[in-house]
């Protein structure tokens, strides 16, 4: 399970606009994930409340070669976003699947927060989803032991800072270290840019591939209670 990332040529982006009125579009409706889905990945009710009630959708979408998918998907949220404002529609992030809030990514700094969400399959895993939209696989922890759960999600995060940060440049397989600064930055944490000297504490890892499952396993060489987050 240690053998290298498969590098996709091409990634793609896809958000679907939810509006009261037809948009005229070359595409096909997009299908429109279910309200208990929306809810299940972090969507407010409210917010679910209005998108179940616009009629019509309308699928915004691109591709580009794999070093442009990050910039692929902040052009196509855009795009998206725009004819959202336009029609007094809403935006669904097909990837994950949920409804976008007000405030778009940020357009220089990478915050792997906006990209992806947190998931628990069981009682002790915790994994990524949203991550394929950058060609990569998604990242897993399982039996984390002691370690409390909060604990956990900072470290993914940090994780996927760092691995969404390097590839495709950096095959993620292999040894390494993750700082409190990759977590600040994974968060978009203000002070992820500043002297603080517990910026510097890290917490070593590894990441395997498994081809079978098409996800990044990541194992834990420390406590991170101890590794971080000690008084």
């Amino acid at each position: 399970m240690s053998s290298a990332v498969p590098a996709p040529r091409s990634v793609g982006a896809l958000y679907v606009v939810l509006t009261d009125e037809p948009i005229e579009s070359d595409l096909p409706a997009p299908p429109v994930p279910p309200p208990s889905l929306l809810l299940a990945r972090g969507s407010s009710p409210k917010a679910v409340r209005f998108a179940e009630s616009l009629t019509y959708a309308t699928a915004v979408s691109a591709e580009s070669d794999l070093a442009d998918a990050l910039d692929l998907q902040r052009r196509t949220q855009a795009s998206a976003r725009a004819l959202a404002a336009e029609h007094v529609g809403v935006v669904v992030d097909a990837a994950v699947p949920r409804l976008l809030g007000p405030q778009p990514p940020h357009p220089d700094v990478l915050r792997a927060s906006e990209w992806f969400v947190l998931e628990r399959p069981d009682e002790t895993t915790t994994a990524t989803h949203g991550l394929a939209r950058f060609g990569l696989p998604e990242l897993y922890v399982a039996d984390s032991g002691d370690a409390a759960l909060p604990m956990v999600d900072a470290v993914i995060m940090g994780v996927a800072q760092r691995v969404v940060e390097e590839w495709p440049g950096n095959d993620p397989v292999g040894p390494a270290t993750v700082t409190m600064r990759d977590i600040a930055r994974g968060y978009g944490d203000a002070s992820a840019g500043g002297d603080d000297p517990t910026l510097t504490r890290s917490i070593d890892v590894t990441l395997a591939y498994d081809p079978h499952a098409d996800r990044l396993a990541v194992t834990m060489h420390d406590d991170p209670a101890t590794a971080l987050f000690a008084p």
